[in-house]
C-alpha cells in the first residue's frame, strides 16, 4: 500500500541535535543528581533503550518532566547551534510537491522546531504532536491516527531512536529508521523497521512512483 502520510520525529531525524545534548550531559547529572555520562562511551549507548540508559545514569522515570521541561527551556533560550540535517529542505519540498501529507511527532516543542526548520518548512508539516514525554509517543501516534482519518498501514513513522520504532510497532504503523541519528542503526535493525534509510533521498524515493532529480543544496 502506498504510505499517504509521513509521520517525522524531529531531534536527531530532522535536526542534528544530539551535539548539543551532548554539550549539556554534564548539566543535567548534576541538575537532576544522575551518574554522569562517560563522553568516552557514547557510541555505547547508541546500542541502548531509554529505559537501560536511564538504569545506568540512575535516572528515575518521575525525574524524566523535570529534565524535558529543563532540556526544553534550555534549548529555546540556547539553541542556536542546532540546524537541520542536510537535505531536510529539499526531502520535505518534494514531499510537498508529490501530495504527500506530513506530521511532525516529537518531545519537543513546535517553537524551537519553527525556529531550526523555518516558517517555510515548518508550514509544509499538517499535523502536530509536541511536547510528547519520553514513553508517551504510542499515545501521541494514536492521536495522529485518530486527527488524519487514515489507516495506520497508510502512514510511515520515521526516526532514529528505538524507542521509536517500539512506539509504531505498538499502533501498528510502519517505520523508517534512519542511519543519521542517536540509535546504532544494528540496534534499530534488531527490532524489524520495515525500512532503513542511509541517505535522505531514499525517503522521497521509497514514496515518490515518479523520478527526480534529489539536490541536497536546494
Amino acid at each position: 500500500m502506498a504510505y499517504k502520510l509521513l509521520i517525522f520525529d524531529f531531534d536527531g531525524t530532522l535536526a542534528n541535535s544530539f551535539p548539543w545534548v551532548v554539550a549539556i550531559l554534564d548539566e543535567l547529572a548534576e541538575k537532576f543528581n544522575a551518574i554522569p555520562v562517560d563522553h568516552s562511551k557514547l557510541d555505547e549507548l547508541k546500542n541502548y533503550g531509554p529505559r537501560k540508559i536511564m538504569k545506568m545514569h540512575n535516572v528515575s522515570i518521575w525525574k524524566l518532566p523535570a529534565i524535558l521541561r529543563f532540556t526544553r527551556s534550555r534549548m529555546k533560550t540556547n539553541g542556536e547551534s542546532i540546524h537541520c540535517f542536510e537535505g531536510v529542505g529539499t526531502m520535505l519540498k518534494q514531499l510537498r510537491d508529490n501530495d504527500i501529507r506530513m506530521a511532525l511527532v516529537t518531545t519537543n516543542t513546535c517553537e524551537t522546531v519553527r525556529r531550526v526548520l523555518g516558517d517555510d518548512l515548518y508550514n509544509l508539516f499538517h499535523l502536530f504532536e509536541d511536547k510528547v514525554s519520553i514513553f508517551g509517543k504510542p499515545a501521541a501516534l494514536r492521536r495522529i491516527i485518530r486527527k488524519s482519518g487514515l489507516e495506520p498501514s497508510e502512514m510511515l513513522a520515521i526516526g532514529d531512536e528505538i524507542r521509536d520504532v517500539e512506539a509504531a510497532k505498538k499502533v501498528n504503523i510502519p517505520f523508517g529508521a534512519v542511519s543519521w541519528g542517536f540509535s546504532n542503526m544494528e540496534a534499530m535493525a534488531s527490532h524489524s523497521p520495515e525500512h532503513t534509510f542511509t541517505e535522505m533521498s531514499q525517503i522521497v524515493d521509497l514514496v515518490v512512483p515518479s523520478p527526480f532529480i534529489f539536490d541536497a543544496a536546494a
